[in-house]
């Protein structure tokens, strides 16, 4: 009897054995250390993190990710420590360099100049930032990337749950698998916003932003112009050539209500961009586009809730005047290389890591300043009173004649004045307490 129930007992254990083996072989297969949604540049880059971190991911998208689409007609600029990230992360990112900024109140057609700022490369002894088209970006990411068609899902997802120490996820089609931490880099759909408990509140700036790719008879030479205007900023920004011809990026800001006047046709806005801007870029045509966005604010969304993190535009959006949208994003996400380092180094769960805390904390006060600040920008160019007048023109003669505050705007855009995650000053991810 005795032998009968030690070995009955003996045959439990294995099968309990086998059934716990099967369990966390199971849950092995279907458990990934991050979750990333999203199908953009903010997504491709957070997921060439994890590939350098050696961490396995799934990309959610109701998007054709992978599909790149070669008549979209943004650029981005890119900073200068958002050059020194991708270098470390292994993309190779063709872009043409920024030598000088010219910021520029009036200046376009028969307008005379009524203000100027200037910043120099000579100042900083780097270049002021990097110009690149999104597809080629894009390029760059999957490129680097290499991603696998198991690496990311388009399926529907109905639920997350938060369960002890990882968090479930479950589909449309019954699947459903675990992971370690949930990485939002787009807007919430409706049902992902009722789970998290989020609430978009855009406010719009009533303006409309034009894109093209301009091709002009005169070399840009590596400067880059934003004009303000009474409707709002028209900028040119230097791209590489082709084929021997001279290309330059447009962003024109202008009153929602005078967009459709605008748009009449290609030949009519090339017409407007003739009249304007012939000074600088001689006789122009339009290349690729145009297209056009309406300019939306967006602040206010927690960046950690319930084991997600939310970076990019599920984070924040903001005016293209300063042209840091991307660069903001970036930041983000080299804060969060940061965490996994340390969380791969020390042994902690990611959520209780020093950066993430630094990124939960400094990431809102640098973004609501820079939004506020490119804000209030808009506003004082936008009114037409002497006061807001005198406090522009005082603020640009204060800014091109006293260095420091020059050099403090550059840092700012270059990569931030705070203390940078690693990545943003070409160093591999990992803070400095380890």
């Amino acid at each position: 009897t005795i032998i009968c129930k030690n070995f009955l007992i003996k045959i439990e254990n294995q099968f309990h054995f086998s059934i716990n083996y099967i369990n966390n072989l199971v849950m092995k297969k279907n458990f990934y250390d991050l979750v990333i949604f999203g199908s953009g540049l903010s997504a491709k880059a957070m997921s060439l993190v994890a590939r350098n971190a050696g961490l396995s991911f799934k990309i959610i998208t109701d998007k054709n990710f992978g599909n790149i689409t070669n008549d979209d007609t943004r650029s981005l600029a890119l900073s200068v420590a958002s050059k020194k990230m991708f270098q470390v992360l292994g993309a190779d990112i063709k872009t043409e360099a920024v030598k000088k900024m010219v910021v520029i109140e009036g200046g376009l057609g028969d307008e005379k100049i009524k203000s100027r700022l200037t910043f120099d490369r000579d100042l900083v002894d780097e270049d002021i930032a990097y110009i690149a088209e999104y597809s080629v970006i894009e390029k760059s990411l999957d490129k680097a990337l290499k991603l696998k068609d198991i690496e990311f899902t388009r399926d529907e997802v109905i639920d997350i749950q938060k369960e002890s120490n990882h968090t479930k996820i479950n589909f449309k089609n019954k699947k459903s698998f675990l992971c370690g931490a949930v990485i939002f880099t787009e807007v919430l759909n409706s049902e992902l916003q009722k789970i998290y408990n989020v609430k978009y509140n855009f406010f719009e700036y009533g303006q409309t932003a034009i894109s093209a790719t301009l091709r002009h008879s005169k070399s840009h030479k590596g400067y880059a112009f934003q004009f303000f205007q009474k409707n709002g900023p028209l900028a040119l920004l230097p791209m590489n050539n082709k084929r021997g011809n001279n290309y330059s990026s447009l962003v024109w800001t202008e009153k929602t209500d005078n967009i459709s006047s605008l748009l009449l046709s290609k030949k009519s806005l090339e017409e407007s961009l003739n009249n304007l801007c012939s000074d600088y870029l001689g006789e122009i045509s339009i290349s690729k586009g145009p297209s056009s966005f309406i300019l939306k604010k967006l602040t206010g969304i927690k960046s950690i809730s319930n084991s997600a993190i939310f970076v990019g535009d599920a984070l924040r959006a903001m005016h293209p005047m300063a042209g840091q949208a991307w660069n903001q994003s970036l930041r983000d996400i080299a804060y969060i290389a940061d965490a996994i380092a340390e969380s791969q180094k020390l042994g902690l769960d990611l959520f209780q890591c020093p950066s993430i805390s630094l990124f939960d904390k400094k990431r809102k006060i640098e973004t609501e300043a820079l939004i506020n600040s490119i804000g209030f920008l808009n506003s004082i160019y936008d009114a037409d009173t002497s006061i807001a007048k005198g406090l522009r023109r005082n603020i640009m003669k204060l800014a091109d004649n006293y260095k420091p505050l020059k050099l403090f705007l550059l840092n700012e855009a270059s990569g931030g004045v705070l203390t940078r995650p690693n990545l943003l000053n070409g160093l591999k991810p990992g803070s400095n307490i380890i």
